[in-house]
């Protein structure tokens, strides 16, 4: 198996000292470090796709420990990689140049939570699951909710600018994050930890860190409105014969059932045959239907609720768009259902090696894609043809949010199966008014197929940014802006 381990531009940093390490554990950080790289935990990430080689990790518990830690390494050219949870898809968090890699694991504490305004201020490194549990305790939820949420770190979810599962109902990181506190490579720390959810007052700073994945600083605390705890919910998961029955009910869920949706997901029928194939879990419905939908609500009044669920089924069946339904309202089932839609990306990653691509895409042309791709890579003799390469092309996604998962499974890794996809699917997707990274990030490898849906002056304006803040270039080099 392939394995991509370098790095897009040449090192420009010194290698970490003796001397070094002795001043990170000065800061009353904590240390781990080695003669040779550290294990798969610091190296490998989620899915095994994108590897580093660092062999110093350093794990501060205040901010005013980073302060001094990246002081030091702007001052004496030594990058670093913030990392928090290394759940992430796109090489964003591996140090593939030897760098430090700066944890955020240590930094796990609620510094406030107002229970009228319902605003939590958090340490960057807490696990978004975690904070999730403690909110409920004061009557509400996180805003983002996410499958890696036993994983990953909330200041990690908001340098990603994650998505999530319910992005329909609760919105973007850009418009539940109030305020960040970040500290910049020179070491200064800028304090954006605003906890209003009004003001005007100048440049909205904190929005140059939402989705910048540790290229212009560490996120060391974040201020998120939260969204009050439903009082009661229900799933229905739909099977349906084509694509275009999936855009007739969502159009009429959201006519029919208005502001009780939270959730509107869908997945081919391949993609659940993995999931019963590599996970164990049964499948939502008893049938096999070419496509599936998975409909949340939550609500304040079940029985209000469930009214709306039965009537908007009862058009679903009358328009003859649906072929099997099934309600769940059990607290138990609906995790069992989350969780096999949640697994998704893992059963495909168990199934083989996965190419994931995360793009959004008007829904038209969604199913569009997945037509193209297959018939791309069939037409290089890659796919449907004897020992292929390629296993399995499958979508699913978020059509309430215009964003789509591609997954191209192949025997291996890199090798003729990149090479065919890309920049063929990038293009692609650009062509038909897409993004090539819809809420997984640019990482280490998509920045140089953002031409092909940013214009050449967002870029530009991009690339000044960076250098105006980091103009020693020592914050997660070689990814992200600079590879475009």
């Amino acid at each position: 198996m392939s394995q991509i381990t370098t790095a897009s531009e040449p090192q420009k940093h010194r290698p970490v000292s003796s001397a070094d390490i002795e001043f990170f554990a000065s800061t009353g950080a904590r240390i781990v470090h080695g003669e040779r790289p550290l294990g798969s935990e610091y190296n490998t990430d989620h899915f095994g796709k994108y590897f580093g080689s660092t062999s110093v990790a350093v794990f501060p518990s205040t901010t005013e420990q980073v302060s001094r830690i990246l002081e030091h390494c702007n001052r004496n050219a030594i990058a670093v990689v913030t990392q928090g949870g290394n759940s992430g898809t796109a090489g964003g968090a591996m140090a593939q140049q030897g760098e430090i890699i700066l944890s955020l694991r240590d930094m796990n504490k609620v510094r406030a939570l107002d229970e009228v305004s319902g605003v939590l201020v958090a340490d960057g490194g807490c696990v978004l699951e975690d904070l999730d549990n403690h909110v409920r305790n004061y009557g509400y939820i996180m805003p983002v909710d996410l499958g890696a949420k036993k994983k990953c770190m909330i200041g990690g979810n908001v340098s990603t600018s994650a998505g999530g599962l319910r992005y329909l109902r609760y919105g973007s990181m850009h418009g539940t994050v109030l305020g960040v506190e970040a500290v910049l490579p020179d070491g200064r720390v800028l304090d954006a930890l605003f906890t209003l959810k009004k003001d005007a007052s100048g440049y909205d700073v904190k929005q140059l860190f939402i989705g910048a994945e540790g290229t212009l600083g560490v996120v060391t605390a974040v201020a998120i409105a939260l969204a009050p705890k439903p009082q009661c919910s229900q799933i229905a998961v739909l099977g349906l014969k084509d694509f275009g029955r999936i855009q007739k009910a969502f159009v009429l869920a959201r006519q029919a059932l208005g502001e009780i949706v939270s959730a509107f997901e869908f997945w081919e029928k391949r993609c659940n045959e993995i999931v019963v194939e590599y996970e164990g879990y049964a499948s939502p419905l008893d049938g096999s239907h070419e496509f599936y939908v998975l409909i949340e609500t939550r609500g304040s009044f079940a029985r209000h609720d469930a009214e709306k669920m039965d009537v908007f089924l009862g058009l679903l069946r009358q328009q003859g768009l649906v072929d099997e339904t099934r309600v769940f309202s059990d607290a138990q089932e609906m995790e069992q259902t989350w969780l096999f839609r949640s697994q998704m990306a893992e059963a495909h990653g168990k199934s083989g090696c996965m190419h994931v691509y995360d793009f959004s895409l008007p829904s038209r042309y969604q199913h569009e894609l997945l037509i193209a791709v297959k018939a791309h890579l069939q037409d290089a003799g890659l796919y449907n043809v004897p020992d292929a390469p390629v296993k399995d092309v499958t979508i699913f996604g978020h059509i309430g949010d215009d964003n789509i998962h591609l997954q191209v499974v192949a025997r291996e890794f890199g090798g003729v199966v990149e090479s065919a996809m890309e920049p063929w699917v990038y293009e692609w997707v650009g062509g038909h008014g897409g993004s090539v990274a819809a809420e997984h990030g640019l990482g280490a490898h998509k920045g140089k197929f953002l031409k092909f849906s940013k214009s050449s002056v967002v870029i530009d304006t991009m690339k000044s940014l960076k250098n105006l803040i980091d103009p020693n270039g020592i914050m997660n080099p070689g990814k992200h802006i600079a590879l475009a």
